[in-house]
Parts: structure tokens; C-alpha cells; sequence
């Protein structure tokens, strides 16, 4: 497919929308989010606006003033649409790394729900509820900051969906779906490493897929990283092409690192 200003804008701010921070600061069109160790993306700098009051040296100085009153290294998401232009290059020389290199994939709803999905079933609910949150919350990857993640959920509203697999009796994997009609975004995967390879993950986007459609979804998104072949792979099956690519960048030795 091939990327265009417009569609990476909508794509831009939908995901936004889909994973609320705690804390958001406006800074010359810039936004600061914190939300305490869930994920890189609600603890960085959105850097797709950008205004004409404050210089790009105070602006940064006063992100990274920002995140060291809250415990915290200074990231910056970085989109094609950043502001200014070279707000990229001059991070780059000041020392900040590219972290977390991500494709941003885009499926046609109805293709996604039509594919097999095994014979497994899926349940899903318009609540978070306990056994979902059991395996995401409390034995994925933000184990260490539960109440932080059920509050980033709980922001989500009436637009979530949550979707778990069961091996047997047992849970195995679990998805959320945000919908924002006429896109949903898929977030939250996660199969439990004694139920991998069992086509729980693809029985999960083919179910959250046909819930989209049902309500009116017509296009989905997802964002994974581009070192992460396995899933690469899962979503190409599952109809997911790349529509951009994203990166953040971070002086070394955040602890944000491993919980993107």
C-alpha cells in the first residue's frame, strides 16, 4: 500500500486515542505523556504538531525537564509526520537513540474475518473482565504495574473489547480491540507460553475481526515491531500490510525499554 499525508494522519491520531496516558501536557503543539511505566508510547513525546512559540532547544529542554520531575528518560515518538523536520536529526545528535523500530499495519476488516480460525472459541466482552485481565495484566508484561494498566484500560470506555482464548479449560491468549468506526485497532496480544504455536493468536484477530464488522468497523490497525518475526508473520496471514514505519528515540538505560 502506498502511504500518503492524510491516511498517516488519521492512523496517527487514532492511535493516539486508543492507548490514553495518564498525564498529557501540551508544549507548542507537541504532547507529553505519562502514565508510569505502560509502554513507550504513554510515556513519550507525540511530536506529529508542532506550534512557532518556543524554540526546538527549549522545547526539548523543558520535555526532558518534563520527564525527570516524573522519574523519567525523555522518549520522543517519532512518525513521518514529526515537527519540525529536523526534530529527528537533532535528537540524533544530541545523543538519542533509535529505540523500537514499528510497522504500523492496515487490513481490510471483513478479509481479516473471513479467514479460518480454528475451532477454538473466543470469547469477548465489552467489559474488562477478571480472566482477561488475569493473563494480561497479571502474567504479561505489566505484571510490576497492574493498577497503572487497569487505569489505561479503564480510559478506554465503552470503545474496548476484550477478547480471550481457552486452551481446554485453561486461559491461553487474550487481544483488545479498540473500535473507533470506521477503524478499530488491535492491541494487547499475548498467547501464554505453553498455549504458543496453537493458533490462539490467529483465532483471536479473526474474532475480534468479525466484532469490528458487526459494528460497523470497516478498516483495522495494529502497530508491532519489526524485530518481532513471529508476529509479522501471524498478521500477514491474517491480511496486515505495512502502511508506515515509526521509531522512538531515548538516552540509554531507561527501564521502559523491555515494556513497549
Amino acid at each position: 500500500m502506498t502511504a500518503n499525508v492524510p491516511a498517516i494522519e488519521e492512523l496517527e491520531r487514532l492511535a493516539y486515542a486508543s492507548w490514553p496516558a495518564a498525564e498529557v501536557r501540551d508544549l507548542d503543539g507537541w504532547r507529553l505523556r505519562f502514565t508510569g511505566g505502560v509502554t513507550r508510547r504513554a510515556n513519550s513525546v507525540w511530536t506529529n504538531e508542532s506550534g512557532d512559540t518556543l524554540p526546538l532547544d527549549a522545547r526539548i529542554a523543558e520535555v526532558e525537564r518534563f520527564y525527570q520531575e516524573r522519574g523519567q528518560l525523555a522518549f520522543f515518538q517519532l512518525s513521518p509526520l514529526s515537527r519540525p523536520a529536523r526534530l529527528d536529526t537533532e535528537l540524533a545528535t544530541r545523543g538519542y537513540a533509535i529505540d523500537a523500530e514499528t510497522s504500523l499495519q492496515v487490513a481490510d476488516a471483513r478479509t481479516t474475518a473471513r479467514g479460518a480460525s480454528g475451532p477454538e472459541t473466543v470469547r469477548i466482552e465489552p467489559r474488562l473482565f477478571d480472566e482477561w485481565f488475569e493473563v494480561s495484566g497479571r502474567r504479561g508484561r505489566f505484571v510490576a504495574a497492574q493498577d497503572v494498566y487497569r487505569g489505561l484500560l479503564e480510559r478506554l470506555g465503552r470503545r474496548a473489547h476484550y477478547a480471550l482464548a481457552v486452551d481446554g479449560r485453561e486461559p491461553a491468549a487474550v487481544g483488545l480491540l479498540v473500535i473507533d468506526a470506521p477503524w478499530a485497532g488491535i492491541f494487547s496480544m499475548l498467547t501464554l507460553a505453553a498455549y504458543r504455536r496453537r493458533g490462539h493468536a490467529n483465532a483471536i484477530v479473526r474474532a475480534m475481526a468479525r466484532t469490528a464488522v458487526a459494528r460497523g468497523v470497516e478498516r483495522l490497525y495494529l502497530q508491532v515491531e519489526i524485530d518481532n518475526a513471529a508476529s509479522l508473520a501471524l498478521y500477514a496471514a491474517c491480511g496486515f500490510g505495512e502502511r508506515y514505519r515509526y521509531h522512538y528515540r531515548c538516552r540509554a538505560g531507561s527501564d521502559l525499554k523491555a515494556r513497549s
